[in-house]
């Protein structure tokens, strides 16, 4: 007699365990953050004054800095990777970059003082008009948002709310706040109220909170989908690793995203890729070197806890680089559902209250 055949379920054993071996590093991210579509958004708005003046006057006019190019997903996936929940900093070769509220404000544009937006809406606190409207906007989504900015008319003071909560809603949704589900994030929501004082929110805070909230659960549950800007996250790194933590740069620089494109952003990525220390360089030698030991990928080790002579000398960090900073900390472990909240109507859309 020949030898028994093994059962199926002991051959598919083994892929089985194989495949949760690879762990969350052999997987392809997704970001969510969309630069290009904002500065389509931008391109439209230029060419309807009395809009553009609105979104200035909410406080997002620095957005306008932003290009259409497209994003390098092995540059944010590297961001990512690199990224410690635990103490909000990013950790490479060239530099400790720690991610602070003051640095996504010089990073964006934003209003970094006044009072932070709450996590989510609390239905009950609500008025029956509040109510109505958190209804309507509840349901919309990135194409319901978009032709509603750029279809409704400013005239009068009813249509230049509509038009205002529905940008401040859309900036959210693909930029400041962006998710992979088609409704909007609750944190989002909380913005359509009082928003005659937009412009003195802290928003730097708003996005901070939410970036760092998603960044953990990513990791946390090993998900494709990263939500939150982590676009701001490329951005500091880039500008701290090239400057320092406490460079005295020129406030023509200011936002950073003024500064961090065209050739400018094209040679930085370069120069990740091809040097010595770059953030993809060092990320593509160690998973080299884990395949060859037939392991998986890895979290590097700091800088602060390893010989760090085989860095490039054109790729030293400025000697602040490394300090911390505590400055506008941020409340990063505040929690909420991921879902918005459910009315039992939700089907037609209804118009918002004037």
């Amino acid at each position: 007699m020949g030898r028994p055949k093994k059962s199926d379920a002991k051959r598919k054993e083994k892929p089985k365990q194989k495949e949760e071996e690879s762990g969350s590093k052999n997987q392809r991210h997704v970001f969510r953050c969309l630069p290009t579509t904002v500065a389509t958004m931008f391109d439209y708005l230029k060419d309807h004054p009395a809009k553009l003046n609105l979104v200035n006057q909410m406080g997002f006019g620095a957005l306008s800095h932003l290009q259409n190019n497209n994003l390098d997903q092995v540059m944010l996936k590297q961001i990512y990777d690199r990224f410690d929940i635990h103490d909000n900093t990013i950790h490479s070769d060239a530099a400790l970059v720690k991610i602070t509220t003051r640095k996504i404000r010089d990073a964006l544009g934003l209003c970094s003082t006044g009072t932070a937006y709450q996590p989510k809406v609390v239905r009950k606190k609500l008025s029956q008009e509040d109510k109505d409207m958190h209804k309507f906007w509840q349901g919309m989504n990135t194409v319901n948002l978009t032709e509603m900015v750029q279809t409704t008319p400013v005239d009068t003071e009813d249509n230049r709310k509509r038009f205002m909560r529905a940008f401040m809603l859309w900036i959210q949704k693909v930029f400041l706040l962006p998710n992979s589900t088609s409704t909007i994030v609750p944190n989002a929501l909380t913005t359509i109220f009082d928003f005659e004082t937009t412009a003195k929110r802290n928003w730097a805070l708003h996005v901070q909170n939410f970036l760092i909230q998603e960044l953990k659960k990513a990791k946390r549950t090993n998900s494709a989908a990263i939500h939150g800007c982590v676009y701001a996250l490329m951005i500091i790194y880039f500008h701290e690793t090239q400057f320092g933590e406490n460079s005295k740069e020129p406030e023509a620089w200011k936002p950073w995203i003024a500064y961090w494109k065209g050739d400018t952003l094209k040679e930085k990525l370069k120069q990740e890729r091809t040097h010595e220390a770059g953030l993809i360089k060092t990320g593509e030698m160690m998973a080299k070197k884990d395949a060859l030991k037939g392991k998986k990928p890895i979290m590097r080790v700091p800088p602060s806890k390893r010989n760090s002579d085989s860095e490039s000398e054109s790729y030293q960090p400025s000697p602040d680089s490394k300090a911390t900073e505590s400055d506008l900390p941020a409340d990063a472990e505040q929690q909420h559902d991921s879902e918005p909240e459910q009315e039992a109507d939700h089907g037609a859309q209804d118009e918002p209250p004037p």
